[in-house]
């Protein structure tokens, strides 16, 4: 049997992982006759059939799940074998891909945007999910998480700064309804507040238990929603510090209830073995500096 090309062998895992040819070619910006070329060939070389056709996608056969089940460790030793000889360049370049919290997605644009001016060879991916996506496949470089420090033995997690959640209003709203001045007078205001697990938040939680259901008219799992329902001038809502130093701008104001919230630590986490990355030390040096600046402490 002549030796196996690498390519093949990546395409049809990814027809194993996937299940179909053009989801296959979606996932490896390959065009359908492409996949289907790569699969034939590797199938010949190997003188057996990895997947059984039909019309609701490619079924495995005996040989095919091994390959789905072997594949998954050798793509991963072959991303980090990308990753580790991408670090020995001098100059910063390639592929940034980062995960960060949904929640901090909005924040992060204009950070990326500096980071671009003073790294221009350094292409950024994001991914914004509340998921929390693993670094050790490769696939993902670096990931900023909100909350407490992952303790996974394998990852690398550095403080970029503690952020909390404050109140705000439009100054076209409090032109029309005034401001609360304690949490006396929160029943005579229009709210826009989180939903779902967000209204665990002790102070979120306060505020649900003390109004009606009138005065709460707008509900969203996002605080990015939130942020823009408040720029309107639709009511009183919460967000992330991050947006303050720029709110005055935008014609928002700070709303003062005596209520705490807890300020949740941000990481940069990313996995040890990309520790001497030029591109990881690049993005870690930068954040560090420009999260506070942009947070205006």
């Amino acid at each position: 049997m002549s030796q196996l090309n690498w390519d093949d062998i990546r395409v049809a895992y990814s027809v194993a992982e996937t299940g179909s040819l053009s989801a296959a070619g979606k996932q490896l910006g390959l065009n359908h006759t492409t996949v289907l070329r790569r699969v034939n060939q590797l199938e010949q070389q190997l003188g057996q059939r990895l997947f059984i056709r039909h019309q609701r996608g490619y079924r495995l056969t005996e040989s095919g799940h091994v390959l789905l089940e072997k594949g998954k460790s050798l793509m991963a030793d072959m991303q980090l074998l990308q990753n580790n000889l991408s670090v020995l360049g001098h100059s910063p370049s390639g592929t940034l891909r980062i995960s960060t919290v949904s929640d901090f997605s909005q924040s992060l644009a204009p950070l990326i945007a500096g980071f671009r001016q003073q790294y221009p060879q350094i292409r950024i991916e994001t991914i914004a999910t509340d998921e929390v996506l693993s670094l050790s496949r490769g696939d993902i470089h670096a990931a900023i998480r909100i909350g407490s420090q992952p303790s996974e033995p394998d990852l690398i997690a550095r403080p970029l700064i503690r952020v909390g959640l404050n109140f705000f209003a439009a100054d076209s709203y409090v032109e029309r309804y005034g401001l609360p001045q304690s949490l006396a007078d929160v029943g005579r205001h229009l709210w826009l507040l989180p939903s779902g697990d967000k209204r665990q938040i002790p102070a979120i939680k306060t505020l649900y238990e003390r109004l009606d259901d009138e005065q709460i008219v707008f509900q969203s799992n996002s605080f990015n929603d939130l942020y823009y329902a408040v720029l309107e001038g639709m009511g009183i809502g919460p967000f992330e510090s991050l947006h303050r130093p720029r709110l005055t701008s935008e014609g928002v104001r700070r709303v003062e209830l005596g209520l705490n919230f807890e300020a949740d630590p941000i990481w940069l986490v990313y996995h040890k073995d990309m520790k001497n990355s030029a591109r990881i030390q690049a993005f870690q040096e930068y954040m560090g500096r420009a999260i506070p600046e942009l947070a205006g402490s």
